[in-house]
């Protein structure tokens, strides 16, 4: 996990959320030649240290005007690793910091899933993925699951976790009601709708505000990324409420172990000017986004990485919106669970208000 936290203030006065994350990137890359810096962001970010290892070598390769698309076992590696992420968070990170979570063995619940054998994963491992799934975790086929969410995406998740008994249904039961309460304004951030449009501009807000990777904007306002927003969803139901981010979650997963699967994430890279490049990925938390410029003599003059939980916790974004309206009520323990629905890479800590002196 990358260094810092996050604090949560639901009932405080502005701002509600506190990313107290540093931006070591900048600092620690400069000066590096330009080969190490994947290496270097991928032990940085340990967890999607995949993610950033490709984007960083998609950006320098980018910078130095060469081709900087991934082939497919690149993008298969993007593919395995953004569904052992989101596995994880439901079997692992759910139970530990949702509050009244059922308790859940996450060994037991991963046992024999293809995706945690030791080794590269293969074409067959990827193509057991949906049976695994179906018969541990679903209770029925990956594509019957995934239409009925299309056709209902709102109330099937909710049919479905009562249904059934796994450990993913005993989790999302467990929070149904909670979670369907803690409504969430929405502001999505479609960066890719156009990247030849939008990637420059913002290539030139990153290299020109040093402190905008820490409290990004899009088109004047905060904007939120996660797997609710990937550019290709067939669905894009109105995320009203902390329960469907959750469970977008699991519709990730199973939307990476579809048999379509390998266009699920979108991932690309331009060349800006000289030595200038700009590269992202989708994974696991949201849109991840590299820039790099790099001198005559090949070092980094300058990297800076853009991530999901800079977006997602900025000090006036959707979350800060959702703490700033939580009735007194609970407040603690919808605050971490919204908390846990916009999944931070960095610890949170939900801080109680100071009692008003007379």
């Amino acid at each position: 996990m990358t260094p810092g936290r996050v604090l949560l203030r639901p009932g405080g006065p502005p701002p509600t959320v506190v990313n107290e994350r540093p931006l070591l990137a900048p600092r620690l890359a400069r000066g590096r030649r330009a080969d190490e810096l994947p290496g270097l962001l991928g032990a940085l970010f340990t967890l999607c240290g995949h993610a950033h290892r490709r984007t960083a070598a998609r950006a320098v390769a980018a910078a130095r005007g060469a081709a900087a698309l991934s082939d497919a076992a690149q993008r298969q590696a993007l593919r395995a690793a953004t569904a052992r992420d989101q596995l994880l968070r439901l079997a692992y990170d759910g139970p530990r910091l949702l509050p009244g979570a059922p308790a859940i063995d996450t060994a037991d619940a991963l046992r024999g899933c293809p995706l945690f054998e030791p080794g590269p994963v293969t074409d067959q491992r990827l193509a057991a993925l949906p049976g695994w799934l179906a018969q541990h975790w679903l209770g029925g086929p990956v594509g019957d699951w995934l239409q009925r969410w299309a056709d209902d995406p709102a109330d099937w998740p909710l049919r479905w976790c009562h249904a059934v008994d796994t450990p993913p249904a005993r989790l999302l039961r467990s929070q149904a009601d909670a979670l369907r309460r803690l409504a969430t304004p929405e502001a999505p951030l479609w960066l890719l709708e156009q990247p030849l449009a939008t990637l420059p501009p913002l290539a030139r807000r990153i290299a020109e505000q040093p402190d905008f990777c820490a409290q990004p904007d899009w088109l004047g306002q905060p904007s939120e990324t996660g797997p609710w927003t990937r550019i290709n969803s067939r669905v894009r139901p109105r995320l009203h409420n902390a329960w469907m981010r959750l469970t977008a979650r699991l519709v990730d997963l199973l939307q990476l172990a579809a048999p379509d699967g390998h266009d699920w994430l979108a991932e690309g890279a331009l060349p800006l000017a000289r030595g200038e490049g700009i590269a992202w990925t989708e994974m696991a938390r949201g849109l991840l986004v590299h820039h790099v410029q790099l001198d005559d003599a090949g070092c980094v003059r300058s990297a800076a990485v853009l991530a999901p939980t800079e977006w997602n916790f900025h000090p006036e974004g959707v979350l800060a919106r959702t703490l700033a309206a939580l009735p007194e009520a609970d407040r603690a323990a919808q605050a971490a669970r919204a908390a846990v629905a916009f999944d931070p890479c960095v610890e949170f800590v939900v801080a109680t208000p100071e009692p008003a002196h007379a």
